[in-house]
């Protein structure tokens, strides 16, 4: 389903959910972002029981090829934790990230939500040089010989022919500071804790 995530999330699956079908794979991506179960069965149209049932098979397959930390916090043990008719086996304290708090899973969706927001507030040009970064995984001297065959200026007020690949790290750090900023107004609170290098990680993790 192409058109809820960039090429350059399903290039980054790990191998075992590659191996899954499309909306399982949708699901893991979305489990990565830490959305809610409510929110994967709306985005995908279904039931939240098979959502449920889908969740679950990603998880298992997880399991199985070690990985569950990708979606999940690790299980923490309680070292005085009392046995069980002196067994060694009694079950463990668990704290899962499945069961976020309610509050947080609104907060990490009400992110997603602005970042979506912010980054369709971008001008055309600027969202086409973001894509070709984080979607397309071009390189800047890639960019700019694209840019050249195109005939079109990738930095502002700077010609086509005389643009270097400088130039197109410098337009995409000028992109990335707009596009934080944006975010910070949409979410409506000043100081908040988003850096242009955490920006630049969600967006390498879930693309344009």
């Amino acid at each position: 389903m192409a058109e809820f995530f960039s090429d350059t999330a399903y290039r980054r699956l790990p191998v075992a959910i590659k191996d899954l079908p499309d909306q399982e794979r949708d699901v893991f991506i979305m489990l990565r972002m830490r959305r809610a179960e409510s929110f994967i069965a709306l985005r995908l149209g279904i039931s939240l029981s098979l959502t449920r049932e889908m969740i679950g098979r990603v998880q298992e397959t997880l399991i199985k090829s070690g990985a569950l930390d990708l979606i999940q916090d690790p299980v923490f043990y309680q070292l005085d934790h009392p046995r069980i008719n002196n067994e060694l086996d009694s079950r463990p304290f668990e704290l899962s990230s499945h069961e976020m708090d309610v509050a947080d899973r609104l907060e990490l969706e009400r992110f997603y939500g602005a970042l979506e927001k912010s980054i369709g507030q971008l001008s055309k040009r600027s969202r086409r040089l973001l894509s070709l970064w984080y979607n397309k995984e071009m390189t800047a001297k890639e960019i700019l010989n694209f840019y050249k065959k195109l005939g079109v200026c990738a930095r502002e007020g700077k010609p086509i022919e005389q643009t270097t690949v400088q130039d197109i790290f410098y337009a995409l750090e000028k992109i990335i500071q707009n596009l934080l900023e944006i975010v910070r107004t949409n979410l409506k609170q000043d100081g908040i804790e988003l850096t242009r290098p955490a920006l630049k990680t969600i967006l390498s993790e879930t693309g344009v």
